[in-house]
């Protein structure tokens, strides 16, 4: 099936999200990916990786559009004047889907042995236009909630497979 090596790396504490980077007994000759282990997804890791190479950015970050309706009248104040109410508006926004293509380079900026997390990496690199962004047209979801787990269990074998759960 898949010809996919890993080594695994052990945190004596808790170093953050993109902290523990900092532990690679090697610096990769080559762009490598960093997912979050919450995520079901079916991304072509393939394609992204060629887009991260093509792109000649220092990092590549996996987005998501992310709706979100209020439930409520959200309304607009001036003072204590009531000046416009919007029922149950709905709005729209990129999300970061916990999947990154980093640079080799990067690592260096990954301050050893102490909690680095991956907005600041994203953010520091941001500043010197080095981030580009892969929008997820595919499978995705977090299940870092019970509820969510419980989804993607379900959600598995109609994505992943031809079995019924």
């Amino acid at each position: 099936a898949f010809q996919v090596q890993g080594d695994y790396l052990e945190e004596k504490e808790f170093l953050g999200t993109a902290g523990a980077l900092s532990l690679f007994p090697e610096k990769p000759e080559k762009p490598f990916l960093v997912m979050n282990g919450d995520l079901l997804t079916s991304v072509n890791f393939t394609n992204l990786l060629e887009f991260h190479e093509s792109s000649q950015r220092a990092m590549t970050v996996c987005v998501r559009e992310c709706r979100f309706q209020v439930p409520y009248g959200v309304v607009t104040m001036q003072g204590s004047d009531l000046i416009d109410i919007v029922e149950k508006p709905s709005q729209e926004f990129f999300i970061s889907a916990g999947i990154y293509v980093l640079a080799p380079s990067l690592l260096e900026k990954i301050p050893a042995g102490t909690r680095f997390d991956m907005p600041e990496l994203i953010q520091q690199t941001a500043k010197r236009g080095g981030v580009g962004s892969f929008p997820l047209g595919c499978y995705w979801l977090d299940i870092g909630r019970p509820e969510d787990y419980l989804r993607a269990q379900q959600d598995y074998y109609g994505e992943f497979t031809d079995k019924e759960p």
